[in-house]
């Protein structure tokens, strides 16, 4: 390793702040590294943090767009070293701690990433993580990342990691927020196959004069809203798989000798095809913006929308709506003689015309940020 940056984003730190520096500054000195720099990202401090973070030696730049996402880019923009340390100034990650990630770089690692909790080795002090966070939010989290998204890491909240400069670059990072942290796990996951996850210990930070910046319920939501909207797309066709399951076995108990179509069995099955249909939908829109959004790549669906264009899908759907008038229209004039079937299918035409156009509008939408 030749070069080191230390990220450190901060906001009214100046209890803390010296306490990670006078760390920092023990481990550089014991690990000879040629050349390394320590960014103190000031993200709108109305105490003394930037002041007290210059007379420690830090680099200390002011980053005015509010969030911890845009904190971190603001350091990325400035470090010039090989290899990249984040981590947040309340002392509550231990930076005498910073020697074993640099010794798993040395090792050959690319992305070194810590984890907190005890059943993967790590811990968490007493008073260091919130009941709700330690129990709930961070193993919900987590696990959802894993399942939707496919990577190994098991505390994607942990803000203490590692990595080379090369595989950030290789991403676009648009969160602003507390979920830049997942969303930075997962694109430097995937940007390398040379990752570890080594176990660290969370104190109780230092904090006297400020609190804590993480809001428990707007952060959670936000997360899991992100993590919903860009990795949900095979939960949503199982769902979708459900609800065709139950209109088709609706389906075949329709009587249709009757008339009346208000018939239960009926309405069931026409309300589960159209939700079927529009999780389809929707699973497809997920992988499309996950690929605008800078995550990995799925061919199949970019051949679907290829296919499956705008100017394709609106004479599509009015050919289908045309065929769902005449289907319609057939009830009263009897052209052909399929009883009530032509309701029926007349019905389920018409949605999947409705559906399909208005569908095919917002692509054309996301075709406006489109990011590949």
């Amino acid at each position: 390793m030749k070069s080191l940056s230390i990220i450190i984003p901060c906001l009214n730190e100046q209890d803390s702040i010296p306490f990670c520096l006078k760390k920092i500054k023990q481990v550089l000195e014991k690990e000879n590294i040629e050349k390394t720099e320590v960014i103190v990202v000031d993200n709108g401090s109305t105490d003394k943090t930037a002041e007290i973070s210059k007379k420690h030696g830090a680099m200390v730049i002011t980053e005015k767009k509010k969030g911890y996402g845009n904190a971190v880019k603001a350091g990325m923009k400035k470090a010039t070293s090989e290899f990249i340390v984040v981590a947040d100034g309340d002392d509550s990650y231990d930076f005498t701690e910073l020697g074993k990630f640099i010794h798993k770089a040395r090792d050959g690692y690319e992305f070194i990433q810590g984890c907190r909790f005890e059943k993967y080795g790590g811990k968490i002090m007493q008073g260091a993580m919130p009941f709700l966070h330690k129990y709930i939010g961070n193993p919900f989290l987590s696990f959802m990342t894993k399942l939707f998204f496919g990577i190994k890491t098991n505390d994607v909240y942990c803000g203490f990691r590692m990595y080379k400069r090369f595989i950030y670059d290789k991403n676009f990072y648009f969160s602003s927020g507390m979920e830049f942290n997942i969303e930075s796990v997962i694109k430097l996951y995937q940007s390398t196959t040379k990752y570890i996850e080594i176990p660290i210990t969370l104190h109780k930070d230092k904090r006297e004069t400020s609190t804590s910046h993480m809001r428990t319920f707007a952060d959670g939501v936000k997360t899991l809203k992100f993590i919903l909207l860009a990795g949900s797309q095979i939960p949503t066709l199982i769902i979708s798989l459900i609800f065709m399951l139950i209109s088709i076995n609706y389906f075949f108990k329709v009587n249709f000798a009757i008339t009346s179509y208000t018939e239960i069995n009926f309405l069931i099955s026409l309300v589960s095809f159209f939700a079927s249909i529009q999780f389809i939908f929707f699973s497809l829109f997920a992988n499309l913006a996950s690929i605008y959004l800078g995550f990995k790549k799925n061919n199949f669906v970019l051949k679907i929308f290829k296919f499956l264009n705008f100017n394709k899908a609106l004479i599509l759907s009015l050919l289908l709506l045309i065929l769902s008038l005449l289907l319609l229209l057939n009830i009263k004039l009897q052209i052909l003689n399929i009883g009530n079937y032509s309701l029926t299918i007349g019905l389920f035409v018409l949605g999947i015309a409705v559906q399909l156009i208005m569908n095919v509008l917002i692509v054309s939408i996301l075709d406006f940020f489109k990011r590949i």
